[in-house]
């Protein structure tokens, strides 16, 4: 089944949360409206998108449907002194809500696509360990997913989403893969950690050694104590150090941050948050962050990572938590 949407479905999808924006920014400007009931007439998929919209943005709580107007007066009111600034904040939580909410009406959520097609995985917050059919134990961070495709020459392990350890089991006859994108880690029999957050997939080994690949480029060696990391857009790779013992940290309750982008380690502590986070203004944030963060208490977590690194939480309806990047200027 093909959940993902077609360019035209995804574009009408994006204006109609454009046009959501401007009209709650300017709720009685009568040409927004005239130009956004111009568009809806336009074409019959940015209808759809905009009552997909309507559907979705009900669901944030954020605001009521936009409806057109009846016996409003054509000259747009004057914004009372300071209503800007106020309404500075909710124009971004809006902006970051749309695309979450859109998404989660037109398309299947990701949880849903990890369970089709996963054989094993975790919910937000929980730590689960799986022995496999050779007797390899598998430990899924939480909200992560794997599918296990084992076959008469080759033990193969997908990571769909999230972070697992491995410790492998010794089979001569049949090496054992654990595919993440398009990054491909082998080992013979050791224990390692391979983790996927967004475009970034990162490998630590805690014993033995492993081979790490990418595509068609020439397979690496990592003993224990060593990480490598690459982002699967760019190719642009990093090979560090850690202590072995900080590897797969996670296990015990405790995550071990060295040298990570700080939306990544949003990212990262999200696993394990209640609720969902929606980030703002972090696409360009390369700023690398460090600590160890108590995975029990995931809001005083986050809350330390944005302290340390100068951002802010910003608590939205339906359980959301938004994370703005505020940099303080010189």
């Amino acid at each position: 089944m093909n959940t993902q949407p077609t360019p035209g479905t995804e574009r009408a999808m994006l204006e109609a949360a454009t046009w959501k924006i401007r009209l709650n920014e300017a709720p009685d400007d009568e040409t927004v409206r005239a130009k956004w009931a111009a568009w809806r007439a336009q074409n019959p998929d940015h209808e759809r998108a905009w009552r997909r919209m309507e559907r979705a943005w009900a669901l944030t709580g954020q605001m009521v449907p936009v409806t057109p107007p009846h016996d409003r007066p054509a000259t747009p009111r004057r914004p009372a002194a300071g209503r800007t600034a106020r309404a500075r904040p909710l124009r971004i939580a809006a902006a970051c809500m749309l695309p979450v909410a859109a998404s989660v009406l037109a398309f299947a959520t990701p949880d849903l696509m990890f369970r089709l097609q996963a054989d094993y995985y975790t919910k937000t917050g929980e730590t689960r360990t799986v022995s496999l059919s050779d007797g390899t134990a598998v430990t899924l961070a939480g909200h992560s997913a794997i599918a296990v495709h084992y076959s008469g020459r080759e033990r193969g392990v997908t990571l769909l989403a999230g972070e697992a350890f491995f410790s492998v089991v010794h089979d001569a006859k049949r090496g054992f893969a654990v595919r993440a994108g398009n990054v491909t880690t082998r080992d013979i029999g050791t224990t390692f950690d391979v983790q996927m957050t967004g475009p970034h997939v990162t490998v630590a080994v805690r014993e033995g050694i492993v081979s790490v690949s990418r595509q068609s480029n020439p397979a690496l060696r990592l003993t224990a104590g060593q990480t490598w990391a690459v982002d699967q857009h760019t190719g642009q790779a990093h090979r560090g150090t850690i202590d072995p013992e900080d590897v797969g940290s996670w296990r015990s309750g405790q995550m071990v941050l060295d040298d990570v982008r700080f939306s990544d380690a949003v990212a990262m502590l999200g696993r394990y948050y209640p609720g969902t986070i929606v980030t703002h203004d972090l696409e360009d944030d390369t700023i690398p962050v460090g600590g160890v963060y108590d995975l029990r208490h995931p809001r005083e977590a986050l809350e330390a990572l944005c302290a340390l690194h100068g951002g802010r939480l910003v608590s939205l309806p339906a359980g959301f938590t938004l994370v703005l990047a505020d940099h303080k200027t010189p």
